[in-house]
C-alpha cells in the first residue's frame, strides 16, 4: 500500500514522501496515529495544500525534541532495587521504571521514548540508556542500578 507520510517516521521516510508499506502497518499503525494517509490523488492534493503547516509543525517538534535532549545530556541517574548479595535483581528495571525516575527528577519522559536494546536490566551496575524524542533526535544518559540497603 502506498502512503504519504505526514511526519518523519524513523526508518521509513521524511515528511511528504510517498512510500510503500505493508497493508497492516498502514491500516493498524500509520493511519490511526495520523502519521500517514493513503496516497490517493485527493489526499496528495490535500497534502500539497497543507504542506507548509505540516513543515512548520515538524520544525517545532524537532526544536522541542532537541531542547529535551540537551537538558538530559550528561545526566547520571540512580535507581535502587531489591537485589541479592551477588548483585542479581529480584525483578528488573525496565523502560517504565526509568521513565518514572526521569519524570520524578524533573525530566518528563514517556516509557515509549526509552530504548533498551539489550532488554531490561537484571543486575546491579552502570548502564547507558538511549532516549528517542524524535526520528532525528536521541539522547543518552548514565543509569546506575544499585542494591537497596537495609536503611532504605
Amino acid at each position: 500500500m502506498q502512503v504519504i507520510l505526514l511526519e518523519k517516521v524513523h526508518n521509513l521516510g521524511d515528511l511528504g514522501e510517498i512510500v510503500d508499506v505493508k497493508n497492516g502497518y498502514a491500516r493498524n499503525y500509520l493511519i490511526p496515529q495520523k502519521m500517514a494517509s493513503r496516497a490517493t490523488e485527493a489526499n496528495i492534493k490535500a497534502f500539497e495544500e497543507k504542506k507548509s503547516d505540516l513543515m512548520a509543525k515538524e520544525k517545532e517538534s524537532l526544536a522541542a525534541a532537541q531542547a529535551r535532549a540537551e537538558s538530559i545530556a550528561g545526566l547520571e541517574l540512580t535507581i535502587t532495587a531489591n537485589a541479592s548479595p551477588e548483585g542479581h535483581l529480584y525483578g528488573s528495571v525496565g523502560p517504565k521504571e526509568i521513565a518514572d525516575k526521569l519524570t520524578e527528577s524533573g525530566f518528563p519522559v514517556d516509557g515509549k521514548e526509552v530504548i533498551l536494546n539489550d532488554g531490561v536490566f537484571k543486575e546491579v551496575g552502570e548502564f547507558t540508556v538511549k532516549l528517542f524524542f524524535h526520528a532525528d533526535v536521541e539522547a543518552e544518559f548514565k543509569l546506575n542500578v544499585e542494591a537497596e540497603t537495609e536503611e532504605s
